[in-house]
């Protein structure tokens, strides 16, 4: 016998802030866009979407209804990841916004065993438990943010972002010229090296990838790859 869960209608649409939906962070951009290969425009739309993921993962908390990361959903958790990277930006943030900290908590093998517990307790198999949690987050998602975010995420993102996308569109760790990439000192030759040789070593070794001296010569520091405010040109 199939059991059906009916939906709940919720009491009330909240209401997306204004204020949260005209939050910007250009560098949370800039870095995003570092690691992966989108425009301004789409990285803009990403954080766009992310902001609205935790908003409605504050308002599924408060009903006790968990808004989990998928495949679908995954270049959201990366803008996620990034944003976390400024520490005291992504605090002050939350905050406002949320009165506490939103933490991220990854997918571990502790989350599967509590999933298995709750799946038992319920007399649900595995399956038929991500199954209900899932169709419970959908509701949510569209109560909250209406039908078009779930559309957005599901369908749009699902083919914009799939797993196969996301590995053509993440860069190499290094994307710039890697003749600028210093070579490290010989390990052998370090352990032979006093401390005042050492120091030396590192510097003479770490500089051409440090500073800017290659093209410029005005040591700026930025390695030749924005406008150089000392120089006042574009070095790249």
């Amino acid at each position: 016998m199939n059991t059906v869960y009916k939906r709940t209608p919720e009491p009330y649409a909240p209401v997306y802030p204004r204020a949260l939906d005209e939050y910007q962070h250009a560098g949370v951009i800039k870095k995003f866009r570092d690691e992966w290969d989108v425009d301004e425009g789409q990285a803009r739309d990403i954080f766009s979407e992310m902001k609205k993921f935790l908003h409605v993962s504050e308002i599924g908390q408060q009903q006790s209804i968990l808004i989990e990361i998928d495949e679908t959903t995954q270049i959201i958790d990366k803008m996620w990841h990034h944003f976390i990277l400024f520490t005291e930006d992504y605090r002050i943030f939350c905050d406002r916004f949320f009165g506490k900290m939103v933490h991220h908590a990854p997918f571990s093998a502790e989350h599967l065993a509590q999933a298995i517990s709750e799946a038992t307790d319920k007399g649900m198999d595995l399956n038929a438990y991500k199954r209900l949690c899932l169709e419970q987050q959908l509701h949510l998602i569209e109560s909250v943010m209406g039908l078009e975010t779930v559309r957005k995420w599901y369908v749009e993102y699902a083919n914009a972002y799939s797993p196969q996308r996301m590995n053509a569109l993440q860069r190499p760790f290094f994307h710039d010229n890697l003749d600028d990439v210093a070579l490290p000192l010989d390990p052998e030759a370090a352990r032979e090296m006093d401390p005042s040789d050492l120091i030396q070593g590192i510097l003479q070794h770490s500089a051409p990838a440090m500073f800017c001296g290659r093209r410029c010569g005005r040591r700026c520091g930025m390695r030749c790859r924005i406008s150089c405010k000392n120089c006042r040109r574009a070095c790249r």
